[in-house]
């Protein structure tokens, strides 16, 4: 024998080609097999919204349309009820029952003959009936929608609309400032106004389409109104529009009292550019049903008009009406056929009819039938709605082509595929039926009633709308559906994404769900849904019924250690009192406060019905996590010194930026897709938030959670610090930037320089230079040194905000202490990459005050160099090459000795031997030290080689030596050149040995100037 599990019992294929929801789509035969008792309410049209009135069957509206007398030959009956309630279906319903007699002529307009032509041409071709003027009416209306193409109809509703707000009378108000020729019609011929009106998706366009082609199952409905959007008042590049048209947009932009005119002007005007547009102006199409009229009531007959959408008849409306309200008795005499009109409208339109058009016919219009009811889940409510849908299951099931065949009747027996199946006993007594016997499956009343709620209708979510049942959940799980449930993975995550928790129905518990995950590990996002809808979201996690869970092939779990007692916690919300089961906390369930019991049932929400966390209780948990990481910081790792609170609440605050949860409030903040704690809106979270909340007032058994929020703080440190650096600039290429910046500068005051091992460069980098002063400073060109005084004067705080970065300190308000190595010696080794200053696109505040003019710090370096090579080839001038210093002085000194004797010595003797005396002490091997580095630079092989060689030979410190060798040799030449030609006028004695002396030295000197 076949087991009921995983079973389909209907063809996906012919469940789409049977179920239909639109009313006038399906064959009689279907339509009758899946027809159920409406729910109608009979009231007066100027009702209060909460007088429901009287409830009614159609058989009843049926009845009374049909036989209640008319007033002066004519009864109006609308049909209300928004889109999708069942209007259609009562008038189909209506006709289906009533034919044309020898006294009576039905006239039907289905609500997908949305053209022009289709709506005239059914009123006009009657038979029994014409005449030249509707001979001529027909053909111009033929001939119209032949000649108009969607452009050239738009375009001609625009300039007819234009027409008609013109000359429309102004009415008091705002709308007054919009009326006449000049105002808000001048604005719709505007040739960029126009442009936009035209534009995909605007009313004219979308009005235009419904004009000219009849109207497919799941299309949109005709539009009837403007609206705001459709107004111009976004237009881009606004100065293209003429002078005349800026003005009145800006002054319609500014005064939204006119907006809300200028849409009520366009569309009470609209009709009149519809029958313009078409040539049916001047009251051509009330005459022409005038005159059907008064053919008919020479033949005795009364004419039956039944609209499905009254919506069809936009732009002769008014003339049809204005027809169809006329008096037929006048002076005792039938002059006009009597006329019954049933016809559905939408509650919304029906409202604004009431103000306009319909006023006129309230003598015509006893009462209305009114579709909008609610949706019940009482006992009637729920024989109501199973029948409903058990009707179109078993027509699924069944197919067109069956009933066709069958030629299914009002009241007659409809095939029931249920009666012939095997699994009949089985599936009704473990998912339900119809009053009518036709099963529920794979509904049960609770997955019934929660898949209506959780796709309702737009405007009426809380009625019960046929449409939406049909197309939203029927449809959609018969053929959508049916291969998951065939492969045994249904209800599969689609299934749970098409329908979410509904608003008003019970939702599965955060602590139920995170047990589900723990129980079965392989399929519990698929339990879950099964729990919810078809358990009807249980407060403990349970097995259903086995036949459901078989028929579903969803394993039974084994729950045996729940009957030990296995502690559980969970929180439900009854009537509004916190209901609390805990184990074995100081609090009692009526003790739990009232706020935390409150945000415990927005967090259950949140995950279980997928609504919004309120922002008072995502902000209670963004500040426990985001407090909880603070408190754990050591702010070690990296060292740096503990900030301020001030500093902490602007680098980590309290919000989405730092703490994400999904689906909370608060969460659009710029920035919080970076956050750096991310919440998903799941079971487990909301099982964490729900302990998280109940441990903050000493509900025991909530360690985990304890658990969980400091493995979350413990984790989160570095993110924290790595936000309070970037706050303070200490981010790690802003850190680079400003030891980049601060090297430059040790460089200019001769204490950094390429090569110089990290150790060396980070002591230089955080070093406030407070003391620092070239010796060789005599020798600096003047741009040198005024760049680094301009350094200088922000250096102290460049260099204090590097320690901050790098340093830690004791407490908020102590100076830095320790320098964290680690992470500084890495980043002065990537600053000292690069001995240029190019400003970045972002600066760290702290170090602008010690930049400026460092862009001109290579071309300062190379001036610099300038200066070196030419102090260089001097001293090489006097002092050549293997000749040291000293024995150069001790000859000068043996030199000056005699030539004094003589008469020979220098003109300022004193000035001389304390030169004489200065050089002795100096340190000339510092001549070869700069000529090593000299040689470096011009024998470097590349440009970069040699840019950081001349860096490091402008940067050096060399002191005071060479300044003082070079003016010792060139005082040294200057005496030694002028005494020669005068011990060459001597001869013997003394005189004559010191000018042989002198003219050896001069000879050695004079070879290195050669």
């Amino acid at each position: 024998m076949a087991e009921f599990r995983q079973f389909v019992c209907w063809s996906p294929v012919t469940a789409a080609t049977t179920i239909s929801t639109e009313a006038v789509s399906p064959s009689p035969s279907v339509f009758f097999a899946t027809h159920a008792p409406l729910r109608i309410r009979r009231r007066h049209p100027e009702a209060k919204a909460d007088d429901l009135g009287v409830a009614v069957t159609e058989e009843e509206v049926r009845r009374d349309f049909l036989q209640r007398p008319t007033a002066n030959g004519v009864l109006l009956m609308p049909v209300t009820g928004e889109s999708g309630t069942g209007k259609s279906h009562l008038v189909r319903w209506v006709h289906e029952l009533t034919r044309s007699t020898e006294k009576r002529v039905v006239i039907y307009l289905p609500k997908t003959s949305t053209s022009l032509r289709a709506v005239v041409r059914t009123l006009l071709d009657q038979p029994g009936v014409d005449s030249p003027e509707l001979a001529q009416l027909r053909a111009d209306v033929d001939r119209m929608s032949s000649e108009l193409d969607p452009d050239s109809l738009q375009r001609r509703l625009i300039n007819e609309l234009s027409e008609a707000v013109a000359v429309a009378e102004p009415k008091p108000g705002p709308a007054r400032v919009l009326a006449g020729p000049d105002k808000l019609a001048s604005l719709l011929l505007d040739p960029h106004v126009r442009d936009h009106l035209l534009q995909q998706g605007k009313l004219i366009p979308r009005l235009a389409a419904s004009l000219l082609s009849d109207r497919h199952e799941r299309e949109d409905d005709r539009p009837t109104s403007f609206s705001l959007t459709d107004l111009p008042l976004d237009i881009a590049d606004v100065n293209k529009a003429s002078d005349k048209a800026k003005r009145l947009l800006s002054l319609i932009t500014s005064r939204p009292e006119l907006q809300t005119a200028a849409v009520d002007i366009l569309t009470e005007q609209l009709p009149v550019a519809v029958t313009s547009a078409w040539n049916m102006g001047g009251g051509r199409l009330q005459q022409a049903m005038l005159e059907i009229r008064r053919r008919y009531a020479e033949q005795g007959k009364e004419i039956v008009l039944l609209i499905e959408d009254f919506v069809v008849l936009q732009g002769v409306q008014r003339d049809l009406l204005d027809a169809l309200i006329e008096a037929g008795v006048r002076g005792g005499r039938t002059e006009l056929a009597p006329v019954r009109t049933l016809m559905a409208v939408t509650t919304g339109y029906f409202a604004r009819l009431a103000e306009t058009v319909l006023t006129r016919a309230k003598a015509a219009t006893p009462y209305l039938y009114d579709l909008d009811v609610p949706f019940e889940t009482d006992e009637q409510g729920r024989t109501d709605v199973t029948a409903f849908v058990g009707r179109y299951l078993n027509a699924a099931r069944v197919g067109r082509e069956e009933l066709d065949h069958a030629n299914v009747a009002q009241g007659a027996d409809v095939p029931n595929r249920c009666t012939t199946c095997q699994f009949q006993e089985t599936c009704h007594s473990t998912f339900g039926a119809s009053a009518e016997g036709h099963g529920l499956y794979p509904f049960n009343w609770p997955a019934l009633r929660r898949t209506i709620r959780a796709r309702p209708a737009h405007n009426s979510p809380d009625s019960f709308n046929p449409r939406a049942v049909i197309g939203e959940v029927l449809r959609p799980v018969l053929v959508d559906h049916a291969q998951a449930l065939r492969e045994g993975s249904f209800p599969d995550q689609q299934f749970r994404e098409d329908y979410p928790t509904p608003a008003g129905e019970r939702f599965m518990l955060g602590a139920v769900q995170r047990e589900i995950e723990e129980r079965d590990s392989v399929d519990a996002s698929r339990r879950k849904t099964f729990l919810e809808f078809w358990g009807d979201s249980p407060d403990n996690v349970t097995n259903l019924e086995p036949e459901l869970h078989n028929a579903f092939g969803i394993s039974l779990l084994s729950l045996d250690d729940l009957a030990t007692g296995r502690d559980r916690t969970t929180t439900r919300l009854i009537g509004g009192s916190p209901s609390v089961k805990r184990t074995g906390g100081r609090e009692s369930a009526g003790e739990l406060p009232r706020a935390i019991a409150m945000m415990i049932e927005h967090v259950e929400e949140w995950q279980g019905r997928q609504s919004q966390l309120p922002q008072t209780t995502a902000a209670y948990l963004r500040g426990v996590i985001r407090q909880a990481v603070i408190n754990r910081c050591l702010w070690t790792d990296p060292v740096m010194a503990e900030p301020a609170a001030a500093d902490l609440d602007r680098a980590w605050p309290s919000n989405s930026t730092v703490v994400s949860i999904e689906g909370a409030a608060g969460e659009r903040l710029p920035g919080t897709a970076e956050a750096p704690i991310r919440f998903k809106r799941n079971a487990t979270n909301a099982t964490f938030f729900r302990q998280l909340l109940l441990a903050s007032v000493d509900v025991t058994g909530n360690a985990a959670a304890v658990r969980h929020l400091h493995k979350i703080a413990e984790g989160r440190q570095q993110d924290l610090q790595r936000a309070v650096q970037r706050h303070r600039g200490f981010s790690d290429e802003e850190l680079i930037l400003g030891m980049q910046a601060s090297l430059l500068g040790a460089a200019l005051a001769g204490h950094a320089w390429p090569g110089m091992a990290d150790a060396e460069l980070l002591d230089a980098a955080l070093a406030d230079g407070s003391g620092w002063k070239r010796a060789d400073g005599g020798g600096r060109t003047p741009h040198w040194t005024r760049l680094w005084e301009a350094h200088r004067v922000g250096r102290g705080e460049l260099v204090a905000r590097l320690r901050d970065g790098v340093g830690f300190t004791r407490g908020v308000r102590g100076g830095v202490r320790i320098i964290d190595a680690a992470r500084a010696l890495p980043l002065v080794r990537k600053a000292a990459q690069e001995w240029a200053w190019q400003r970045p696109n972002k600066l760290p505040r702290w170090a602008e005050k010690a930049v400026p003019g460092l862009n001109q710090f290579a071309a300062v370096a190379d001036a610099q160099l300038a200066v070196l090579q030419e102090q260089f080839t001097k001293i090489r001038a006097f002092l050549p090459p293997g000749v040291g210093g000293s024995e150069t002085v001790t000859a000068v000194e043996q030199a000056l000795r005699t030539a004094v004797g003589e008469g020979l010595g220098p003109a300022d003797l004193a000035t001389f031997r304390l030169v004489l005396d200065d050089v002795r002490q100096r340190d000339w091997r510092c001549i070869e030290r700069l000529e090593r580095d000299l040689a470096r630079v011009d024998t470097a092989q590349d440009g970069e080689n040699r840019y950081r060689a001349m860096i490091t030979a402008c940067a050096v410190d060399r002191g005071a030596d060479p300044a003082t060798i070079e003016r010792f040799l060139t005082a040294g030449d200057a005496w030694l050149s002028e005494k020669l030609s005068q011990a060459r006028l001597r001869g013997g004695g003394g005189g004559e040995s010191a000018a042989l002396r002198v003219q050896e030295l001069l000879q050695q000197w004079a070879e290195v100037d050669q």
